[in-house]
């Protein structure tokens, strides 16, 4: 049924961005197209792992990335966030940071595990994410350890950038 309004403009506003931003969700929920969040997550920026300073440099930048895009949600007031609902199944990962050899090995295993369990949570997406999961195999040196950081950076970016087109709309005050 169509929304009636009969107000004053900025009331009107109101309506349409409330049911806007509702259609968002909605359009989510109803698993259409290729969408798998409301809102983008932040791209992974740091540069790609080619020794192991750039190595526990990205893995500790995926770990921040994957715990804030873990903890994303999409507001049923604004439409902004990432997910249908938070995933607190997967995150916060909490592996210690990656400060040698040995704990980038762990932390990118740890992250590895994780990420592929947070692309099939169907709580969190309107569909599983069988594309971009990580498949390359664990971190056991230090050449491991920069494929995996690398195919993890290229996998986070595509999933986090698997969002609608427009963002929501929010009206802030005069």
């Amino acid at each position: 049924m169509a929304k009636v309004i009969r107000q004053s403009m900025r009331e009107e506003i109101d309506a349409l961005v409330i049911q806007n931003n509702q259609t968002r969700l909605d359009l989510l929920k109803l698993r259409a197209g290729s969408v798998l969040h409301a809102d983008a997550s932040v791209a992974v920026s740091t540069a790609n792992a080619t020794d192991l300073p750039s190595s526990e440099a990205l893995a500790n930048a995926l770990q921040t990335s994957f715990n804030a895009h873990c903890a994303s949600a999409a507001s049923s007031s604004t439409g902004q966030g990432a997910h249908l609902a938070a995933d607190a199944t997967n995150a916060p990962n909490t592996t210690a940071a990656a400060v040698d050899l040995p704990t980038t090995e762990a932390l990118l295993n740890a992250l590895k595990t994780a990420w592929n369990a947070h692309c099939a949570l169907t709580s969190s997406h309107p569909v599983a994410d069988s594309t971009n999961t990580v498949s390359t195999a664990n971190a056991t040196d230090l050449p491991s350890s920069e494929a995996l950081a690398n195919a993890m950076k290229t996998a986070f970016n595509a999933h986090f950038a698997s969002a609608f087109t427009y963002q929501a709309i929010q009206i802030s005050p005069l």
